[in-house]
C-alpha cells in the first residue's frame, strides 16, 4: 500500500472505537508504523488546517489541532494507524479522530468485535443507538471524572474508522452531529483507500 494513497486521512480520521477511554488499550507490540500524513507538494501542518476545518463544520467549538500521530487505543495488529486530536481553546471539548488499517477484513473484523467487547465492559458505559455506518458500528457515551464520552466506531471493509467527542453533554444534537462527522470521514477514508463498502449510509 503506497503511502501516497494515505495521504488524506489525516483529513478523514477518526477516533478511538466506541467511546474513547472505552477502547482497549494497545497490546504490547512494536507500535504500528504511522498512515502518511503528507503528500507530495504539501505538509503535515497543511493536512492538519484542513483536518480542523473538515470537523470545524460540525464542531466550531474546536479551533485547535492538539496532535497528530499513531492511534494508541488500536487493537490487534494494524499495519497502519493515524490518530488526530483537536480542541476548544480550553482544551475541555475535544474530538478525537482515527483510522486503523489492517490486513485484511477479517482481521478488522476481529479487532472491532475485541473493541466493542472492551467498550462494553467498562464502568458507567451506556450503549448507543446509531444508524448503520459501513460494515457494522458500535457507539456508547461514558462519564468519568466528571467529562463526558460519547463515541461511535465503525467496521468499514478492512479498515476501522470512529470519532469521539470529549466535553459535550450527550444530548441527541450532539449524537447527531457526530453521527454527521462519522459519514463524512467514511466517504474520504473509503476514497483514500479505494475501498467502499456496500452497507447503507
Amino acid at each position: 500500500m503506497r503511502k501516497s494513497s494515505l495521504a488524506v486521512l489525516s483529513l478523514a480520521a477518526a477516533g478511538a472505537l466506541a467511546a474513547g477511554v472505552c477502547a482497549a488499550p494497545a497490546q504490547a507490540q512494536t507500535p504500528p508504523p504511522v498512515v502518511s500524513v503528507q503528500s507530495p507538494g504539501t505538509s503535515p501542518s497543511v493536512n492538519a488546517a484542513l483536518a480542523l476545518k473538515a470537523v470545524q463544520r460540525l464542531f466550531p467549538e474546536v479551533t485547535r489541532v492538539v496532535s497528530i500521530g499513531p492511534d494508541s487505543t488500536a487493537v490487534g495488529r494494524p499495519t497502519a494507524t493515524i490518530a488526530v486530536v483537536l480542541a476548544d481553546p480550553t482544551g475541555t471539548k475535544k474530538v478525537t479522530l482515527s483510522v486503523d488499517v489492517y490486513d485484511s477484513s477479517s482481521a478488522a473484523a476481529a479487532a472491532f468485535r475485541q473493541a466493542a467487547r472492551a467498550s462494553r465492559a467498562v464502568p458507567g458505559f451506556t450503549p448507543l443507538t446509531t444508524p448503520r455506518l459501513g460494515t457494522a458500528t458500535t457507539g456508547g457515551t461514558v462519564t468519568m471524572g466528571g467529562e463526558t464520552h460519547i463515541g461511535i466506531g465503525v467496521l468499514d471493509g478492512n479498515h476501522l474508522v470512529g470519532a469521539t467527542i470529549a466535553g459535550f453533554d450527550a444530548t441527541p444534537a450532539n449524537t447527531a452531529r457526530l453521527v454527521a462527522l462519522v459519514r463524512v470521514q467514511l466517504a474520504a477514508v473509503d476514497a483514500a483507500l479505494g475501498t467502499a463498502t456496500s452497507a447503507a449510509r
